[in-house]
């Protein structure tokens, strides 16, 4: 678990707002930070980088040293960089101190004038983000698909989900409940699109209408282009219309934000579900899972399912 400390530090960064570029970008500073560590500190290396950078991270188990696994993200060279390679010098200082001695590895990597796209293309290779949908970027042409599974394509060159973090895996998992019970009806609403992943996989599944919004206009765009990737832009709405200004009411809306931002669209969230509609919610840590829950029970909904991943959870309400 992060601690406050560390949570008030990033913050801090974060409101300098930091993004990745988009694919084919020539990227003249970048900085990849490298924390190997045992498997059971490597949640919360996960966690930090991940808040720390505002985007995913990689992670590795290795075969040696038994049991460790090697932790990677990128850092931006037109950020604070100092401050930020100090934050995690100290947290890794800090983090060493849960393990034996020597079990715990920083590194930092320049990577001056190398074409980040070209990066994310020799790294990302389709994989399945759940029981039902695999993620592919546009230039795989040949996706080997179990019988029952379905193909995302997502462009990974934007700083936003391709359903790796545990958050979105937690969100497709729901969705697949959801849709496994035939409960999943339409519309469905996804607040806070980012890649778009999740309106997508509804729309898989065979919603016919799935609106799409986000306030960062860069989300918009990859949603939209994302959507055009999977044929999908008809059945999918893009806008960055705020939630309170989005019309009509939804048989499903979904929203995977931070616990702060959860707790703040409560009502707006809750005034966009039809009678009888669902939410899934997640991007809170299980730590948050009480506060978040209390808030939405508070407003009439109530809990029918919990789930947690990776120090990460999920509520559907009704």
């Amino acid at each position: 678990m992060l601690s406050r400390h560390f949570i008030l530090l990033i913050s801090q960064l974060q409101r300098k707002g930091r993004k990745l570029p988009a694919m084919g970008d020539f990227i003249s500073s970048w900085i990849q930070i490298t924390i190997q560590a045992p498997a059971a500190q490597a949640d919360a290396a996960a966690d930090f980088l991940a808040q720390l950078t505002g985007a995913g991270v990689e992670t590795v188990e290795l075969d040696a040293p038994a049991g460790a696994v090697r932790v990677i993200g990128y850092l931006s060279g037109s950020g604070d960089t100092a401050a930020q390679r100090a934050a995690i010098e100290a947290f890794a200082h800090d983090l060493a101190e849960q393990c034996q001695a020597g079990a715990l590895s920083l590194c930092f990597k320049d990577l001056a004038g190398q074409d980040w796209g070209e990066n994310w293309k020799q790294n990302f290779k389709p994989r399945a983000v759940s029981q039902t949908f695999v993620v592919a970027p546009p230039w795989e042409r040949s996706v080997r698909l179990g019988e029952d599974q379905k193909l995302i394509v997502i462009d990974p060159g934007q700083a936003f989900g391709t359903g790796q973090h545990e958050s979105t895996a937690l969100c497709l998992q729901r969705l697949e409940s959801l849709d496994d019970k035939g409960r999943l009806g339409s519309p469905v609403l996804d607040v806070g699109c980012g890649s778009g992943i999740l309106a997508l996989a509804a729309a898989k599944l065979g919603v016919p209408k799935v609106v799409a919004i986000d306030i960062d206009p860069e989300a918009v765009r990859c949603t939209a282009e994302n959507a055009m990737h999977n044929g999908l832009a008809a059945q999918i709405e893009v806008s960055d219309t705020s939630l309170e200004q989005v019309r009509g009411r939804f048989a499903l809306v979904m929203a995977n934000l931070t616990a702060k931002d959860l707790i703040e669209l409560a009502e707006p969230l809750r005034a966009k579900m039809e009678l009888g509609g669902y939410l899934i919610c997640s991007g809170m840590l299980t730590t948050q899972l009480d506060q978040v829950r209390q808030v939405f029970e508070g407003l009439g909904l109530s809990l029918i399912e919990q789930n947690a991943l990776a120090g990460w959870g999920a509520l559907v309400l009704v």
